[in-house]
């Protein structure tokens, strides 16, 4: 499809469809707040439900697009470079929110937030299990673990609905988001309208890093787990920093650790078209990935655990403690 277009064109494209993803997420933040209130589905569990989804359209179209294809080493290691690097994106939250004393970890320390990276941390160990199955015994479209996942993120978004009904979030007063005059309908409608875009364009980052990564003789791995990873988490970035100015800094953790616990749902979805379980077929750089996303979750949760009551240079002691982790772990990458 797009084999007739220089490799400038398709860079060019690669870029305009991450800067279009970047411009539709800016616009769904106060979307999904309005629509939490117009329905009543509690700002924590609604805006990680419908962002979660919504937010990871762009993966999606590269997990199908690279499935159908059958290379699946872009999408494998966009799924899971995704988590690790929307993880750490926790430490450019803190280091924005850096006029707060306490640090972000410590200000959004409760049973949600640590209960939300715990379930994280479980659906990581089980896509890591999952790919210790021998392919022999897999001979379904699917395997148990891939549907252990799916119960792993239920049970998530149940016990989030449970801390939200029983006062275990704790409400910050902010600064109100713009009240949008919308009717239930409509909103409904704008919301398929931006989605239906984000998964357009998502799938043209699918299209348009394949062949970068081909011209530039790039693993799959590494781009996807890298360059392919950030311009996904465009969408994570632009809700993050809308949440930072509007200090609704429990549902931006919630975003952050409800969308990377969303993520390996995709596995399932692959494993349907490729009809059979890709877990097995998972690599060292797979696996690698999947530790790093483990340890830098367990690092901001034991961060709301301790609960640290100073800063430095602007940022928490975790937040540094995974950016250098992460930084390590990247360069780490390119030599397995």
């Amino acid at each position: 499809m797009l084999s007739s277009l220089s490799i400038t064109s398709v860079i060019g494209l690669f870029l305009l469809s991450g800067g279009i993803i970047w411009v539709l997420s800016n616009k769904l933040s106060e979307l999904v707040e309005h629509i939490n209130h117009e329905f009543k589905l509690g700002a924590a569990f609604g805006g990680t439900l419908l962002l979660s989804i919504i937010i990871n359209l762009p993966e999606l179209a590269i997990v199908v697009r690279g499935t159908v294809s059958g290379d699946i080493s872009i999408a494998i290691g966009n799924i899971l470079g995704g988590i690790a690097l929307q993880t750490v994106l926790l430490a450019l939250f803190d280091f924005a929110t850096r006029k707060e004393k306490l640090p972000l970890t410590t200000i959004t320390s409760n049973v949600n937030s640590i209960s939300q990276g715990a379930f994280l941390v479980l659906i990581l160990a089980l896509v890591i299990l999952g790919s210790q199955l021998d392919e022999m015994y897999v001979n379904f479209r699917f395997s148990p673990i891939e549907i252990l996942i799916v119960v792993a993120w239920v049970l998530s978004l149940l016990t989030l609905k449970h801390c939200e009904a029983t006062n275990l979030i704790p409400t910050i007063e902010h600064e109100g988001m713009k009240k949008l005059k919308l009717s239930p309908k409509t909103s409904i409608g704008v919301l398929l309208v931006l989605a239906a875009a984000i998964l357009v364009f998502g799938y043209l980052l699918a299209l348009t890093s394949e062949q970068i990564a081909e011209h530039y003789h790039i693993s799959g791995i590494v781009f996807g787990a890298t360059v392919l990873s950030l311009i996904t988490a465009l969408p994570e970035i632009s809700g993050g920093l809308e949440f930072v100015r509007t200090k609704n800094y429990n549902i931006l953790i919630s975003d952050i650790f409800g969308g990377n616990s969303f993520l390996p749902l995709l596995f399932l979805i692959a494993s349907i078209i490729n009809e059979g379980s890709l877990l097995p077929q998972a690599g060292k750089s797979d696996l690698f990935l999947t530790s790093l996303s483990i340890i830098l979750t367990m690092v901001f949760t034991l961060g709301m655990i301790i609960k640290s009551p100073r800063r430095f240079w602007g940022m928490g002691i975790d937040s540094w403690v995974a950016l250098v982790i992460y930084a390590l772990s990247i360069f780490g990458l390119v030599y397995i």
